[in-house]
């Protein structure tokens, strides 16, 4: 849309050196000469007699249209109003198609805490849905820590996820022994994974925020009664183990 033109101040017209007009109906310019004449208007004369060469007309009227003596009719032409062509000129900008639009993906938030849930109830009327996992130590007397299960989340453990998949909490990773059965998931440096030869755990959060791991054929996550009630710890299986309930994590963000 054209800009609007911006005001401007008005600039009076010179002074003008003629004469001044005299106003509509000015008694004085209404006056006439007293020697003026004024000559008739000229009157048009039909002919009323017509030559020789002409004689096959009929008359005066058949005179003034000798075209008419001849077999000419009259003809009319109408000729078409004459057309205005307008040219409009104007630029079309047209978006680069090369042009990438560049999105920036949100930083995925990479600590949270974990909430059980299933796990069932034991004899005992043992529940772990709905509790949060704490790891600490196994009390086995060597260096490793395992999951216990908290009522309280202000209790519960951060844990980190790393870009390559490694799960660790207190700095320790999260890991199993290496093979098919069935084993307590534990947490150790990584020193001692190297020296022991343990099988750390690759691990994922799923569309659902819940926690995926893999190590091997490992990927299960299982409470066993017995264990629980003995101090801890969650069993990493790849099928279920009688006597053990299947749980999930459920993935809580802490960032």
């Amino acid at each position: 849309m054209p800009a609007a033109d911006s005001p401007t101040a008005a600039v009076p017209p010179p002074p003008s050196t003629a004469a001044p007009l005299k106003k509509r109906y000015d008694a004085a310019a209404l006056v006439r000469h007293p020697s003026a004449s004024i000559e008739p208007r000229q009157v048009t004369v039909e002919p009323s007699s017509i030559p020789t060469y002409a004689s096959a007309c009929s008359g005066a009227a058949g005179y003034s249209s000798a075209c008419s003596c001849i077999g000419v009719t009259a003809a009319q032409t109408t000729v078409p109003a004459p057309s205005t062509t307008v040219t409009i000129t104007y630029t079309s900008v047209v978006p680069d198609a090369s042009a990438t639009a560049t999105t920036t993906a949100p930083a995925q938030c990479s600590s949270f805490t974990l909430q059980a849930v299933g796990g069932g109830d034991d004899t005992n009327g043992f529940a772990i849905d709905g509790l949060y996992a704490q790891v600490a130590d196994s009390g086995d007397g060597a260096d490793d820590d395992v999951i216990y299960f908290v009522a309280d989340p202000s209790a519960a453990t951060v844990l980190d996820l790393s870009t390559a998949g490694a799960l660790s909490a207190n700095g320790y990773i999260a890991n199993s022994d290496a093979g098919p059965d069935a084993f307590l998931l534990y947490f150790n440096t990584q020193a001692d994974i190297a020296a022991f030869g343990y099988a750390p755990a690759t691990c994922s959060v799923t569309p659902a925020s819940t926690l995926q791991c893999v190590d091997g054929t490992q990927t299960l996550f299982e409470i066993c009664m017995g264990l629980v009630d003995a101090g801890g710890g969650v069993i990493f299986s790849s099928d279920q183990t009688p006597g053990c309930v299947p749980i999930t994590f459920k993935v809580l963000p802490s960032c």
